[in-house]
């Protein structure tokens, strides 16, 4: 049987950060500006009667992408990052996280770390075997009249999720 919660304090937005293979990915880690945890679903499976269709669970999780939105530097090294590892995907052959002292790996776990209202780590999100999928556009204009940095969102695919 489930618990109450003891803990009545709510998640901040603002709670969070990014880990990731620092020495490949230095500035996704560091440039991340916001997530977008990826919804869960199960597919349901319909069995037909003569009289009723009956709804059953199906067999598998369904993960949507994991999104993280990037601030970009004047010199777009973190888009230039992202930009090299969705390169390296079509030239190179994959190559799994055990092979990573050969060359850089085709896939990385990210953690998302939540925090407390006290910057202490509550629970953490371990996407395994991330992979990139897009780097979304990048918007410049000349008539903007306020300061605003630009943001580019990257989405990844990825096997499963744990939460510990």
């Amino acid at each position: 049987m489930a618990e109450l919660t003891k803990n009545q304090n709510f998640l901040q937005p603002s709670g969070y950060k990014i880990s990731i293979d620092r020495a490949n990915y230095p500035n996704l880690e560091f440039f991340v500006q916001s997530v977008q945890h990826p919804s869960v679903s199960v597919p349901m499976t319909e069995i037909t009667y003569p009289r009723a269709n009956v709804h059953m669970p199906g067999d598998k999780l369904i993960y949507d992408e994991v999104t993280f939105d990037l601030l970009l530097d004047e010199d777009m090294n973190a888009y230039i990052e992202m930009h090299n590892w969705l390169k390296r995907l079509v030239e190179d052959k994959v190559r799994g996280a055990s092979q990573r002292h050969l060359q850089t790996a085709s896939t990385a776990d990210i953690t998302l770390t939540l925090l407390s209202s006290h910057n202490n780590s509550t629970k953490k999100f371990i996407y395994r075997d991330c992979v990139p999928t897009n780097i979304g556009g990048v918007q410049m204009s000349s008539n903007v009249t306020d300061v605003a940095f630009i943001n580019v969102p990257v989405g990844f695919a990825f096997t499963y999720f744990d939460i510990v």
